[in-house]
């Protein structure tokens, strides 16, 4: 039978007598007067429970799962997630993988091939179902079991579909978050209606033939009602019922895996294993190229992986000396990149040392250095990717020589940056903001780019959902869902036997080209096209606290790089006041207002609280 409903929360749940904080049974309730209004409750004496941090721990309620989790969960629920994976990571091996901050690629990599072997072996069951029916049980009953299961196919709408399919039954299906396009909701509904009415018709027909007989003259009783409630209805009959029993199967294993996944099953999901020595170089190259600060980046997208681009601010001013330096003749102390990037490092991560916030997500805030670089090259990345990094523990970081080399030389094909990153939500909300500074020519330029990495899609969080079920309670859903979706669920397992093929033809076909261009001496594009982290990252915030914290994380690692750059000035012997002049302006921006100083501003300027401006699209952009 299909899976119980979600538990109503109308009706008022007994939660026994009240206690104090010290544990003993509180006093009971005075009886109401009889008549008159109610008096008004006395204020409580103190907490219900102590102010430690156990309970606050507790009254913090459950934690939910990160966001490797649920991009695992996505694996399983939602196909084109899946491809789109498999394509870049496996099919495009030989590109260097996007940063996805606060996930375990290899996991989320693993439960894709997991989910997509898993259906392909179910597909490739269904067509040696009814391929062998026909040398079997005779071409009567090979034909008649693949137009049922086409038009059970057609009734369902299981052609295309490729996200949230009823997989999981009533809970899913009550809980879409993502809505279909009116196009493709019409074409689905179109395909459905006709295929319900043909099946209707074919029933109705057999039924009609069996009770009450073919015309008089005719042939049909003698040819069709046999055939159709003999030998030909029983092998259609086992047909049907060995595809039912592999898709309930297929279900089965995918409730058991998202409830593994989610913590309520008591076989616990296996650690990753590669299949085989590709796959094995594949898991290998991403653990080791994950951790990494040397990125990549292209014309298309320079920026893959960090998220949706924030307000960019740059300033730039002159370095003066300041009054005080001047009146006594001296001159101002040297300052370069590397000393401006040593203070703002060591201030910001100030941030994450405050012990009276222990619970802050700043207490998780590290700064990196990072290198992007181009991604065409000719010759292999053996000979220049991770050269500029060593290893120091368990992290891979930027060598403090090639780190002020890079910040002294100012090569305008190697960028340089400190990264500044938060984490919160259980690393579903992501903050990244790339500081770059430089002193040449006696002028100091600034910028800094922050990227914000949303949450993970709503429609994938439904795992947690699930909740505890036995495996029977499984079972039992997983044969009344595949019984109401026959149809689809054998089409879309066939269709990714098809898809398989392809993609390892693909893969292939890539190799070689790739192997090809090396040995020829052409140069070869090695940035990412995609990111996990972005493929399954949602539209929106989740609920507005998210919004509010990425709000507070930039305005306080905006604040905190000022004031590194302001006392650095100042201790130097700069003159800071054209420096606090513009740091002001982009504040007061930031907090919503409008100030323009010493600028001429192009097109249409919007203050206040929220405002935005709408300058269009690019041209060739839109949509």
């Amino acid at each position: 039978m299909p899976a119980d409903p979600p538990e109503s929360h109308d009706t008022p749940t007994y939660l026994g007598p009240s206690f104090t904080s010290a544990g003993t049974p509180g006093p009971a309730p005075a009886a109401a007067p009889a008549s008159g209004p109610a008096p008004a409750a006395a204020p409580a004496s103190g907490p219900a429970v102590p102010a430690t941090p156990e309970n606050l721990h507790h009254q913090a309620g459950t934690v939910p799962g990160d966001a490797t989790r649920y991009l695992c969960a996505a694996a399983w629920l939602d196909r084109r997630f899946r491809a789109a994976l498999i394509e870049e990571l496996v099919e495009q091996s030989f590109r260097i993988p996007a940063p996805s901050p606060g996930t375990d690629l290899v996991r989320v990599l693993h439960e894709a091939l997991t989910a997509r072997r898993w259906e392909a072996r179910t597909g490739l069951f269904c067509v040696l179902v009814v391929v062998l029916a026909f040398p079997v049980l005779g071409v009567g009953a090979g034909l008649a079991a693949l137009a049922l299961l086409v038009l059970l196919t057609l009734a369902g709408g299981g052609l295309g579909s490729g996200r949230m399919d009823h997989r999981l039954g009533l809970e899913i299906e009550r809980l879409m978050i993502t809505p279909r396009s009116p196009r493709a909701t019409g074409w689905r509904g179109a395909v459905a209606g006709l295929g319900r009415l043909l099946a209707t018709l074919t029933l109705v027909a057999a039924a009609a033939v069996y009770l009450y007989g073919p015309l008089e003259g005719s042939d049909l009783n003698r040819v069709f009602v046999p055939d159709l409630f003999g030998p030909i209805g029983a092998g259609v009959l086992v047909e049907l019922a060995l595809l039912w029993l592999a898709a309930a199967r297929l279900r089965y294993r995918l409730r058991r895996r998202l409830s593994a996944l989610v913590g309520m099953d008591p076989t616990p999901v296996p650690p990753p294993s590669p299949r085989g020595p590709r796959t094995a170089r594949v898991y290998e190259r991403l653990g080791e190229q994950q951790a990494g600060p040397e990125l990549l980046y292209q014309r298309q997208a320079p920026l893959v992986g960090l998220g949706k681009a924030g307000r960019i601010w740059r300033m730039t001013f002159e370095l003066r000396p300041s009054a005080d330096r001047a009146a006594q003749g001296r001159v101002p102390d040297p300052i370069d990149t590397t000393t401006l990037y040593r203070s703002v490092a060591a201030r910001v991560r100030a941030l994450a040392q405050d012990p009276r916030y222990p619970e802050d997500s700043l207490r998780g805030l590290s700064v990196t250095d990072r290198v992007f670089r181009p991604s065409l090259r000719d010759d292999a990345p053996d000979s220049w990717l991770g050269a500029m990094s060593g290893r120091a523990g368990e992290q891979v970081l930027l060598e403090p020589a090639w780190a002020d080399l890079l910040s002294r030389s100012g090569h305008e094909r190697l960028r340089h940056y400190l990264a500044i990153r938060v984490g919160s939500w259980q690393e579903e909300v992501v903050v990244t903001v790339l500081v770059r500074a430089s002193t040449r020519g006696g002028l100091l330029y600034l910028e800094w780019l922050p990227y914000v990495l949303g949450p993970v899609a709503q429609e994938y969080h439904v795992v947690d959902l699930l909740g505890h079920r036995s495996g029977f309670m499984h079972a039992m859903n997983a044969l009344a869902w595949s019984g109401r979706r026959l149809g689809g669920d054998a089409a879309i397992a066939v269709g990714q036997v098809r898809q398989v093929w392809q993609s390892r033809r693909r893969a292939a076909r890539l190799a070689r080209r790739y192997r090809h261009l090396t040995r020829a001496g052409y140069a070869v594009d090695y940035a990412p096209r995609s990111s996990v982290r972005e493929l399954g990252a949602g539209a929106t915030y989740q609920n507005i606290f998210q919004e509010h914290d990425v709000q507070r994380f930039l305005s306080t690692v905006t604040e905190r790089v000022f004031s590194a750059v302001g006392a650095e000035l100042k201790a130097r012997g700069y003159d800071s006041a054209a420096f606090e002049e513009q740091s002001q302006s982009i504040t007061n921006i930031n907090n919503g207002g409008v100030q323009v100083v010493g600028s001429t501003v192009h097109g249409p300027v919007a203050g206040g609280a929220g405002a935005r401006v709408d300058i269009g699209k690019e041209k060739g952009k839109g949509k």
